[in-house]
């Protein structure tokens, strides 16, 4: 009688459970984003786009994802998994997962990210030994959303057999993936007429300073998907159907040449489009809740540069740029290797003494420059040393930066510092902030190679940038072949990415050609926000004509190529002749007037691609403004005085122009959004304002 009466109690619990589990409801609002749960649907919508989910047995499905400006469903499968997640051989397909809590709120997760309404579902897998919490932000008017996992073990979980890696299993002779633990899942229909772009992002863009590419771009256009189409380099794809589109990226620090920890891979399949990848090795699951990789799931209208800017809306609502701390020209003291014509001595460490930081103070301030980073050599202690964070009085320095604070104060001058990470502790880091108020970091020298090394740095740098109130930011070094921080991680919350060192004379691997760095900067535009990643020029006259042909083109030009970017010298502008000077003060003053307008704006590429013969340049367009910029570029081999230019978003629209630089102003209408421009001399360029009349 006792053992009916508890099985009857357990019976009737279970049912609570699942009638408990139906009667969660959420109605939350922000602007136009809307997150709304009844009756075992979930559904978001930002204004522009919206997802829908159904409850099933082991978690959600995606039933629905729509493009409401156009009306685009792009979820056409019936889904084959009761659940968007797995994890192979635990969380299978009818694995009961129990609904625990489903709740939303407003926030702006610390200040890092933009505001935004951020869902969370918290589900219990007893058979498997897991707690899994669904994550989902939803930000007013952005082209996509969100999504992201958090596990933990319930004390019973156990890792074994559990696949953890990319691998391979044999079928008739032939290597077939074995997937690993799934984040995301879309049953977009693959039988109907699409094409996949895939692209990625390089790594090691120091050892890239040549003819090398620092973005990788692969188009698949067969249709139907019979087999299961594997991608394990890139960082998004994006499936073109007609004249619309659906790009996936993975928010992880995976590099085309550097797999990353965890980062899985795509797999469009006859069954829709899979996303795997945790970010987490099953032997890293503990009892305490762990984040994943997340995944941007975004929906477009239009052409190949609809697509980049849908892109790029949403990086940076994800990671929006507060101008007032993050605009600024700086310049680095590593990179002015030749001192004197002796081109034998190698300098790095020596540039980072006090006399002559007092001199670069000086001449930024000149130039309008707005902040001298001082790089490797202000410390005491060697590079990679630990406990020596403080400034070296054997090279000049006063021992709580006195005289160094003094002398920016001075000068309206900010300081910005470079720190091995992995060597300075956050006491170090919070005591030269309070003594020097740092304006911006560069951390180097980081290996981050599992799950809690990269979760501990960031949250690490989050808390050190809490504590000085928001009032400085990082650069994130992504140079050399270590594994560090990808292109879209979490990393970009603290700070936009530094791209790459380009010396003037040794290592000669490294030093500075005008084309490759423009061609550098040229691709990345075209997959990432440029005001996000700190793009370097260096001083063409004193840059070695061993190894470059730098010294035939003009300090204009060479700034010209960096200004799209967070614009960083790497060079001391205390060597520049007065000439150079007082031509590099000038393009430095026009830039400053129409940076604040160019911040706002998103930068593509246009022209051609740089290969020192092209026309080529950048577009600076604000869809929500009637003023854009164009920086343009003859190249140093291009034999003609007329170039075309295909304007992006401005087919058949009347301009007025004004050039920046000469102050020269006229009227044109774009036939097909093409611009006619001459340059009457090779390795020149242009600084256009364009205004929309109509």
């Amino acid at each position: 009688m006792k053992q009916t009466f508890n099985i009857l109690l357990i019976w009737v619990l279970m049912m609570m459970n699942n009638v408990l589990a139906q009667d969660f409801s959420v109605d939350k609002r922000l602007n136009k984003a809307s997150v709304l749960f009844s009756n075992g649907i979930l559904k978001i919508s930002t204004g522009r786009i919206e997802r829908t989910w159904k409850l099933s047995e082991t978690g959600f499905q995606t039933i629905s994802f729509k493009n409401l400006e156009s009306g685009k469903e792009w979820a056409k499968k019936e889904p084959v998994y009761s659940s968007d997640w797995n994890l192979p051989k635990r969380i299978k397909n009818g694995t009961k997962g129990e609904l625990k809590s489903i709740n939303c709120i407003i926030t702006d997760d610390e200040k890092f990210t933009s505001e935004h309404l951020s869902l969370e579902a918290e589900f219990e897998y007893a058979e498997a030994g897991l707690s899994l919490k669904f994550l989902v932000r939803v930000y007013p008017e952005s082209p996509g959303v969100w999504t992201a996992l958090e596990v933990r073990s319930l004390g019973n979980f156990f890792p074994d057999e559990v696949p953890e890696d990319v691998a391979y299993h044999k079928s008739y002779g032939s290597s077939q993936p074995l997937k690993i633990a799934r984040n995301e899942f879309i049953p977009v229909d693959f039988s109907q007429p699409n094409q996949r772009r895939y692209w990625g992002l390089y790594n090691d863009p120091g050892n890239r300073v040549n003819t090398k590419d620092m973005v990788k771009e692969k188009v698949i256009k067969g249709f139907p998907v019979f087999q299961d189409e594997q991608n394990t380099w890139a960082s998004g794809i994006v499936v073109e159907s007609g004249n619309e589109g659906l790009i996936v990226v993975k928010e992880s620090n995976k590099t085309v040449n550097k797999y990353g920890h965890q980062t899985g891979c795509f797999y469009a399949t006859p069954n829709g489009l899979e996303v795997t990848g945790w970010g987490l090795k099953p032997s890293e699951i503990t009892n305490e809740y762990k984040r994943t990789w997340a995944t941007w799931s975004i929906l477009y209208q239009g052409d190949n540069a609809a697509m980049q800017l849908a892109l790029k809306r949403f990086d940076r609502t994800r990671y929006p740029v507060v101008k007032e701390r993050d605009m600024h020209i700086l310049i680095d003291t590593w990179g002015s290797d030749l001192q004197n014509n002796n081109y034998k001595k190698l300098y790095g460490r020596e540039n980072s003494a006090f006399e002559v930081v007092e001199k670069e103070i000086k001449s930024a301030a000149d130039l309008g420059i707005d902040i001298v980073r001082i790089d490797d050599g202000w410390q005491e202690g060697g590079t990679l040393s630990k406990n020596s964070w403080h400034p070296n009085p054997k090279v000049g320095y006063s021992p709580h930066w006195e005289k160094t604070k003094k002398l920016a104060d001075e000068h309206h001058v900010q300081i910005g510092l470079w720190a091995a990470i992995r060597f300075i502790t956050p006491e170090e880091l919070l005591d030269n902030f309070n003594k020097l108020n740092v304006a911006t970091w560069k951390f180097d020298f980081d290996k981050l190679e599992d799950h809690d090394s990269f979760l501990h740095r960031f949250q690490e740098i989050r808390n050190f940038i809490k504590e000085t109130d928001y009032q400085t930011q990082t650069s994130w070094c992504p140079e050399y072949d270590d594994q560090r921080y990808g292109w879209y991680s979490p990393a970009r919350e603290c700070g936009p990415m530094y791209f790459q060192n380009i010396q003037n004379n040794l290592p000669n691997h490294i030093v500075y050609v005008p084309y490759i760095t423009l061609r550098h900067h040229w691709m990345m535009a075209k997959y990432f926000n440029m005001n996000d990643l700190q793009g370097n020029w260096q001083n063409p006259a004193r840059t070695n004509p061993k190894f470059s042909d730098a010294n035939q083109h003009s300090q204009t030009y060479c700034a010209l190529s960096a200004l799209m970017t967070s614009p960083s010298a790497f060079m001391l502008t205390q060597f520049l002749e007065k000439e150079e000077r007082n031509e590099l003060r000038s393009v430095i003053s026009i830039y400053k007037q129409h940076r604040g307008n160019i911040y706002d704006s998103y930068i593509f590429p246009i022209g051609e691609e740089p290969n020192n013969a092209s026309y080529t340049g950048f577009q600076a367009h604000n869809p929500n403004s009637k003023t854009g910029y164009l920086m343009l570029f003859r190249e140093l081999h291009n034999k003609n005085e007329d170039g075309i230019f295909n304007l992006e978003f401005l087919r058949n629209q009347t301009l007025e122009f004004e050039d920046l630089l000469s102050g020269k102003k006229w009227e044109k209408k774009l036939e097909d959004g093409k611009m006619e421009i001459r340059m009457d001399k090779p390795a020149t360029c242009k600084f256009l304002k364009y205004n929309i009349k109509n």
